[in-house]
């Protein structure tokens, strides 16, 4: 199989250009003959032209990368283009249902989730504590280590300001977790590290903690016991717990929470992309029954072309509501090309001229 990846626009100037080389790259990796070009190829069995607002083809398999449809002439464009190419790929399930829904063909819509670069990664959120350690343990700090010994660093590190918590840091550290640690109490630094503070932290049970009253004025987050002052500040409180054991469970269930965020994309990944692509290539050049590249299995790509058939067709008061959407976005766009909005016939004439020399070349 041979593929053309069609990008009209400079692929060192915009996004298109980086979707068309991370594509290229990973569908090279897999073992498929793919290149950049500027103009359709009519030797490659197919042609991904990235994007549709610029589609040129009709001669062979051609797909189209659909970023957005959010005007009546783009809808109208792409109801034309897809009478000879053979898919458009939207970005989203809901854009692709959308058009169906509109009355695009169902069978010449797929979609295919964007990816993410996988460089990007979460920093561990920032635990705060101000308070100094006492005798009888009243501050917890027996309960931040045993938190700590069934944690990941990568979840959490500690700002800690307050005399006495050295044992205790000592045993954190080893365990892996990174501690900033202020023994003695500088009010200029305090000032300086709360506003930091992902979640301040304070589990004793004596009145309440004057830092956490600093940390709402920064509107930090709290997870903090339910009693004294604490119960008296309307909200204050994002996270009551009273003991070790509460802590330990609100603790692990927000890192918990943030992981479930990162992995709703893990598996947006350039590879992947790029196999849901040969994937569906091989469909439309071989049919349905094409084999698949191995991997997990996917919801978009060619799964998503039998789906959509699914969608139910808009009903007349809905058609005539998502039309005028479009409508009313291809007016703005219209105004967007002028300055402040003032839409005058010199302004017109000249915009006219620009174009006539653009045509003329």
């Amino acid at each position: 199989m041979k593929v053309a990846v069609v990008c009209y626009e400079d692929p060192e100037l915009w996004i298109f250009g980086k979707f068309a080389k991370k594509l290229i790259a990973e569908v090279s990796k897999a073992g498929v003959d793919c290149a950049l070009v500027r103009e359709p190829d009519p030797s490659a069995d197919v042609n991904h032209h990235i994007s549709y607002i610029n589609y040129r083809g009709g001669a062979g398999v051609d797909t189209l990368m659909i970023t957005h449809v959010d005007t009546l002439h783009k809808f109208q464009m792409l109801k034309g283009q897809l009478e000879t190419a053979r898919m458009g790929i939207c970005m989203s399930r809901e854009t692709q249902r959308k058009l169906v829904s509109a009355g695009l063909p169902h069978d010449r819509l797929c979609y295919v989730n964007p990816a993410q670069d996988g460089v990007i990664k979460p920093r561990p959120l920032v635990l705060g504590i101000t308070s100094k350690v006492h005798a009888d343990g009243r501050k917890g700090e027996d309960a931040v280590a045993a938190f700590c010994a069934k944690a990941s660093p990568a979840d959490f590190r500690f700002v800690i300001m307050g005399a006495g918590w050295e044992p205790t840091i000592e045993k954190m550290r080893a365990l892996g977790f990174a501690v900033d640690y202020y023994a003695a109490f500088d009010y200029g630094k305090y000032v300086e590290i709360v506003p930091t503070f992902d979640y301040y932290l304070y589990i004793s049970h004596d009145e309440g903690s004057m830092g956490f009253v600093d940390a709402l004025s920064a509107g930090v987050k709290t997870v903090v016991t339910p009693q004294g002052y604490h119960l008296d500040a309307p909200g204050g409180i994002t996270h009551p717990v009273n003991d070790g054991a509460d802590l330990e469970r609100t603790l692990l269930a927000i890192a918990a929470e943030r992981r479930a965020r990162v992995d709703s994309v893990a598996g947006w990944t350039w590879g992947n992309y790029a196999r849901k692509h040969i994937d569906l290539w091989r469909s439309l050049l071989e049919g349905p029954s094409a084999p698949r590249l191995p991997g997990e299995p996917y919801p978009d790509g060619v799964a998503s072309v039998y789906t959509a058939e699914n969608a139910p067709a808009f009903s007349a008061a809905e058609n005539a509501a998502y039309k005028a959407g479009l409508l009313k976005n291809s007016s703005r766009t219209f105004y967007s090309y002028f300055p402040e909005g003032k839409v005058t016939l010199p302004i017109l004439w000249d915009k006219f001229k620009k174009l006539l020399k653009k045509i003329a070349g």
